[in-house]
């Protein structure tokens, strides 16, 4: 019904039916009832104009088509922020905020774990309502295809920029699974695509272990992310997200409200982490698992919560940052 309503080869945008079918689909994701939510949707969209409707609704049937990097739009921004307030119980916030304050002067990298499709909307959300609006507003985030399969996800990823990329094919199957050459060649083009975007000031967010958690613990970073942070001067901070799993569980696409909070850990330079590793990109992974892990509740940190001879280089590292 989102994309019919959407549909760019209609000539004018029904602003009526355009507002009564995102409420329709926002209802079923689990947004609240149809009737109120379309009195909202009507007020927060009240100062949008056609084009800028119209652009939204292409956008909705086109985003995602492409690999590489899509622009924000602001009307699905809007949307994400109101249906992110209704859906997450207080008190969702995050804490250690002030970590922040560096991404109001320059560019930084997040870096997080990953527990369901709306980590990233839940994020921003929480950046808002912790005063650093500006901070999100800049927000580019890597995801994979999965993110364009259905609108209502299509909604999600405007709410900021995105860069598609493919899935880890260490871990893909199925149709995700795509020939050597070609995910080379994406894999280079997503990082000029990153570089691009650092370069632009837009404050990049990676999932870095490369899929979601089936179990809500930290499963282990996957090595290639090292490569996203050799930009001269890059900054890196660590966030730990929890609670979404429960927003949106593994196997359903819709949403049960429940509370989702976030941690924000001390920035920390690249150049230093890379020279604590060793420029070995596992450690450097594995030392930004750790930096996570050291953010969340004991339950969630997983492989980085457990004593691993094996990873005792890359802890070292962490634990130097941190101290």
């Amino acid at each position: 019904m989102l994309n019919e309503a959407a549909n760019p080869r209609h000539s004018s945008v029904d602003r009526a039916a355009l507002c009564g079918a995102i409420a329709v689909g926002l209802a079923d994701w689990g947004a609240g009832e149809r009737e109120a939510l379309e009195r909202t949707i009507w007020n927060e969209l009240r100062d949008f104009s056609e084009r800028d409707l119209g652009a939204f609704g292409s956008r909705l049937v086109e985003t995602g088509a492409e690999w590489g990097f899509h622009p924000f739009d602001a009307v699905a921004r809007r949307l994400s922020r109101l249906a992110h307030r209704l859906v997450l119980r207080p008190p969702s916030l995050l804490r250690g905020g002030e970590s922040l304050a560096i991404a109001h002067q320059r560019p930084v990298f997040f870096v997080a774990n990953h527990l369901s499709y709306v980590d990233a909307n839940v994020l921003d959300a929480l950046i808002v309502d912790a005063g650093h609006r500006e901070v999100a507003d800049k927000l580019t985030v890597l995801v994979g295809p999965k993110v364009y399969a259905l609108p209502v996800r299509r909604l999600a990823s405007l709410c900021f920029g995105a860069i598609k990329i493919p899935q880890s094919q260490s871990l893909a199957s199925g149709d995700a699974i795509m020939p050597r050459r070609e995910v080379a060649r994406l894999a280079v083009q997503t990082l000029e695509s990153v570089d691009q975007r650092h370069r632009a000031g837009d404050h990049v967010m990676i999932f870095i272990e490369g899929t979601r958690s089936r179990s809500g613990a930290m499963q282990r970073v996957l090595p290639a992310t090292a490569r996203y942070f050799e930009a001269e001067g890059a900054t890196i901070i660590p966030i730990g997200l929890w609670g979404t799993e429960r927003l949106v569980p593994l196997d359903s696409e819709k949403v049960t409200p429940a509370q989702a909070s976030a941690r924000s850990g001390r920035p920390i330079e690249a150049a230093k982490l890379f020279a604590r590793a060793g420029d070995r990109r596992p450690v450097i992974a594995d030392a930004l698992g750790f930096l996570i892990a050291d953010l969340l509740p004991p339950a969630y940190r997983g492989t980085y919560g457990e004593v691993t001879p094996a990873l005792d280089s890359a802890r070292a590292a962490a634990a130097s940052l941190s101290s």
